[in-house]
């Protein structure tokens, strides 16, 4: 009786266990949020939205759909900060506008390496493209004309302005103008062991973006039509 009774708690329990791995190894999709930095913007270079849509669960190698969404702000190699004096606020020398990449994006993923039932990390290997919207807002200083008068304005190349500082983050936004182009990245994506429904992951990757123009970033130094940037990301979700 009491071998019986152990049978089936035994069984009970690796039903229970075998439920667990099929719900971990068998959702629909992942919508995840995250946060992003690359080689040509700050600390913080951007945000995106990401989801990914099982395509065979039962493949060897299991493949998603790859839709992605970022926003992301775009530097010149050229720039650097500048403060007058150590007064007015810091500025960029020679920068005329910001960029601000819009990228919608559709690819395939495919698993690498599928952690082991007792934890680890999944690698998936991801290839994307899209088109690209190009947002180019004018950057204006503080330009000082003595007694306390100062006016927001866009960088001289001639050099006659006496500059205090930047002006504000909005200033010229009904002014800014759209630049068409197209982006590819490849990427690792590594999906750290957390919670059964909950997703944290690591993008490591490298794009490259082509505009339809020259985009004028900085007045003083050559400005180009082609960025490629390595970047990495963190993404935190849910699975379904």
């Amino acid at each position: 009786m009491t071998d019986s009774v152990t049978a089936q708690r035994r069984n009970a329990t690796n039903k229970n266990t075998s439920k667990e791995v099929v719900d971990e190894d068998n959702f629909k999709s992942i919508l995840s949020f995250g946060l992003t930095t690359n080689t040509n913007s700050g600390l913080l270079g951007g945000l995106m939205v990401r989801k990914e849509v099982a395509i065979n669960n039962n493949a060897l190698h299991r493949q998603f759909h790859y839709f992605n969404l970022e926003i992301v702000s775009v530097n010149h190699y050229r720039e650097s900060t500048a403060n007058v004096n150590g007064n007015g606020s810091g500025f960029v020398y020679g920068k005329q506008n910001y960029l601000f990449a819009i990228r919608p994006q559709y690819g395939r993923e495919i698993n690498l390496f599928r952690k082991s039932s007792e934890g680890g990390v999944n690698i998936n290997g991801i290839l994307a493209g899209g088109p690209t919207i190009g947002l180019l807002k004018p950057y204006y200083l503080q330009v000082s004309y003595g007694r306390g008068i100062t006016r927001d304005e866009v960088f001289d190349p001639a050099g006659k302005q006496n500059i205090v500082g930047s002006g504000g983050f909005f200033d010229g936004l009904g002014e800014a103008k759209f630049v068409p182009g197209i982006n590819l990245k490849a990427a690792l994506n590594f999906e750290l062991d957390a919670f059964r429904q909950s997703n944290i992951s690591l993008e490591i990757g490298f794009l490259a973006e082509a505009y339809t123009q020259k985009v004028n970033i900085m007045a003083l130094s050559e400005n180009r039509n082609l960025f490629t940037s390595g970047y990495v990301t963190v993404f935190f979700g849910g699975k379904k």
